[in-house]
C-alpha cells in the first residue's frame, strides 16, 4: 500500500491516503459523475485517510434525494476542487471512501496510465455493477 499526498488547486485543502492505483480505480455513469468527470481510487481501509491541512475550507455536495446509499462528495469551498467521496452501501460492503485521482499530487504518471478502471452503472443506482455503455465516460 502507497500513502498518497493530495491537495485542491489553490493549496488550502490538502490530505494522505493510503491505498494503491493498480488494485482499481472508478469511473461512473450517474449525472453527477458525468458532470464532475468522477476517476476516484477507492481506499481499502477508510481509516488510512486524513485531511492534513484545511479541514474549514471543506464543503460537500447536498446528498440525493432519489439516491439509495448514503454518499457525500467533499469539495474544496475556495477553489471547486473536488476531493473525496464518502459513503455507506451494503452492496458496495458498507463504508467506503474514494479519493479523487485528480487531487493526488504523488501519484506518478506510469501508475495513473497502468491503474485500471471500473465503469460503474450509477445512472440506474447499481455503483458496483458495471455499466453497459462508457465510450462517453
Amino acid at each position: 500500500m502507497t500513502t498518497y499526498h493530495g491537495s485542491c488547486f489553490c493549496g488550502a485543502v490538502a490530505f494522505e491516503a493510503g491505498g494503491d492505483l493498480s488494485d482499481g480505480t472508478l469511473r461512473c455513469n450517474c449525472r453527477f459523475c458525468r458532470k464532475m468527470r468522477y476517476w476516484d481510487m477507492r481506499l481499502p481501509d477508510p481509516a488510512k485517510f486524513r485531511v492534513t491541512r484545511g479541514r474549514e475550507f471543506l464543503s460537500e455536495t447536498p446528498r440525493q434525494k432519489n439516491a439509495r446509499i448514503e454518499i457525500h462528495h467533499f469539495f474544496c469551498a475556495k477553489c471547486g476542487t473536488r476531493m473525496w467521496t464518502e459513503g455507506d452501501a451494503p452492496e458496495m460492503g458498507g463504508r467506503f471512501l474514494q479519493v479523487c485521482v485528480a487531487a493526488l499530487d504523488d501519484a506518478p504518471e506510469d501508475e495513473l496510465i497502468a491503474a485500471p478502471v471500473f465503469f460503474a452503472d450509477g445512472a440506474n443506482d447499481a455503483w458496483w455493477e458495471p455499466a453497459a455503455e462508457i465510450r462517453h465516460l
